[in-house]
């Protein structure tokens, strides 16, 4: 490939690895959440009670309890205090993983001052229930799907007394963060989002948008962005959790963003220190104004689990959507789909992705051709090209006319590379993403040392050969790239660059990049001995 792919690629490297590596996120102090005590007004002649889920006194004298309970993806821990998903131990196949090890309040967690106990209830899987004396009875039930699909929460508050009861600062918890496997963790934090999905009037599908801390401030923002939303949650690169209110239509103005730390993590292999990793939490306000004697209540769907395209396309809601593609995603889910048409014959991730290259290759083989043809037509006048440049260096329009005789003499169009690279850069840039985000190459094997194509080559085999055949492919079309050209001498290191960057990428993408080096290498060679003749 001639060096303005290379110029183009190595940009696009660069921007993932300076979001990744380079920009340490700054720690936020943690939001406590407000407490009072119930406030009665009592000239009213129907008063409203605000409470502000007031026995935060009363809670921290009782020890807070766990129950567990296994479903078919994951073992579940709750705590007591807000009836909240403390751990979920999802049964992954590359490890057991704990999509929740971050603490704070617990996922869903609502009224965490208050602390549930279980009740013995066959209605759902699991059942929980506090009060306020005199004032509230809450009611928090779960239950999970049989086959990892979609979840129902219900919350039912009950009023015990003789007065009008307003309810404030209720929330529903998602966050902070979520965990992925081991593998995936150095670039984790690149990934954690808190988004929202939103039905455009006028658009076919449905829009997944980022939900981010400056939006708090900007209520026109979080309108523009989260109007009208139907689910909210938090994900990261495989997982992802989601809150699909049914009960109420829920606003934009609902949704409250903050973010906590979690951990720290080397930045850059360690060599920048540490940086502080900070998880988005999202919570979702529940509107309650509940009538003396009367009860208020809440059904919900929520969904815990892997972002399986297919899974998740079986499903409502479009959980789909939150899959990120990218800019060319409608190529993405081509070659995602393209991918597992052949892994049917295969039955190897691995296998499947050098075939599916060879087949792109050859797709973009007269694109490739031209591309590299050009490259190499004009390498081989640049001694001409020189010796006019020098000869008529004081005449512009000659030099330019004689420039026009040369290119017309060997067929040479300079800007015939430029087309091919405009095609060939937004397809690489859809397989990476729809490598990087398939869940199919999650703990899919290879061969021998590589058994998880998700996750990077643990002995660096296939980043180094890599690097090795652009290296060879350089010398082959760009000899003299610093001599003829000392402008361009950065390029020469370019080979070690991008070896640098693919180190931590996902073995299947680079086991693409890999053999597409190989495809082009071929074409090289054979073009080269043609050219060999034809000068």
């Amino acid at each position: 490939m001639n060096k303005d792919f290379f110029i183009a690629l190595g940009i696009t490297a660069l921007v993932y690895v300076g979001y990744s590596y380079f920009f340490p996120q700054n720690q936020h102090p943690i939001p406590q959440q407000e407490t009072a005590a119930v406030e009665e007004q009592a000239s009213s002649p129907a008063p409203k009670i605000k409470v502000k889920t007031s026995v935060k006194e009363n809670a921290a004298q009782e020890e807070e309890r766990f129950y567990t309970l296994s479903v078919k993806d994951a073992d579940i821990t709750f705590s007591s205090k807000g009836a909240a998903i403390k751990t979920f131990d999802y049964k992954d196949v590359v490890a057991p993983l704990n999509l929740m090890p971050y603490g704070r309040e617990g996922y869903f967690a609502t009224m965490p001052e208050l602390n549930f106990k279980r009740v013995d209830d066959a209605s759902a899987d699991m059942v929980f229930e506090a009060s306020v004396p005199g004032s509230l009875k809450v009611r928090k039930e779960y239950t999970f799907s049989r086959d990892g699909g979609l979840n129902q929460m219900s919350l039912k508050v009950k009023n015990l007394s003789d007065k009008n009861l307003e309810i404030s600062d209720v929330f529903v918890n998602m966050g902070p963060g979520l965990a992925t496997v081991k593998s995936e963790m150095s670039e984790n934090s690149a990934n954690l989002r808190a988004v929202c999905l939103i039905r455009e009037e006028g658009k076919k599908k449905a829009t997944v948008n980022s939900v981010t801390e400056k939006m708090m401030s900007k209520p026109a923002k979080l309108e523009a962005e989260c109007g009208g939303w139907e689910w909210a949650g938090i994900d990261n690169r495989y997982f992802l959790t989601a809150f699909i209110p049914r009960s109420w239509k829920p606003e934009a103005s609902d949704l409250k963003f903050t973010k906590q730390f979690i951990y720290n993590q080397p930045s850059f292999y360690g060599l920048f220190g540490e940086k502080a990793v900070m998880g988005p939490n999202l919570a979702v306000k529940l509107p309650m104004a509940v009538e003396a004697g009367g009860e208020i209540s809440f059904d919900a769907d929520f969904y815990i689990g892997p972002k399986d395209y297919n899974r998740l396309l079986e499903l409502p809601f479009d959980l789909q959507r939150s899959i990120q593609f990218g800019f060319f995603g409608q190529f993405g889910k081509w070659a995602r789909n393209l991918l597992e048409w052949l892994n049917g014959y295969t039955h190897n991730y691995g296998w499947a992705i050098i075939i599916m290259t060879v087949m792109i290759q050859a797709v973009m083989f007269p694109l490739t051709y031209k591309q590299l043809k050009s490259s190499a037509v004009m390498q081989k006048i640049q001694p001409e090209m020189k010796r006019i440049q020098e000869k008529y260096k004081n005449d512009p329009m000659t030099a330019q006319r004689e420039m026009m005789s040369l290119y017309k003499k060997y067929g040479a169009n300079p800007l015939s590379g430029c087309l091919p690279l405009f095609i060939q850069l937004p397809i690489f840039l859809a397989l990476f993403n729809a490598l990087r985000t398939s869940w199919a190459l999650h703990g899919a094997p290879f061969i021998w040392w590589i058994q998880d194509l998700s996750a990077k080559d643990p002995y660096y085999v296939l980043p180094l050969a890599m690097g090795a055949m652009m290296f060879v492919q350089q010398k082959m079309t760009m000899p003299d790239i610093a001599k003829d050209n000392p402008s361009m001498a950065m390029m020469k290191w370019m080979p070690i660059f991008m070896t640098l960057i693919f180190l931590n990428f996902p073995a299947g993408l680079t086991l693409y990049w890999f053999v597409s080096n190989c495809i082009s290498f071929v074409i090289n060679l054979i073009l080269k001995k043609r050219l060999a003749k034809a000068f």
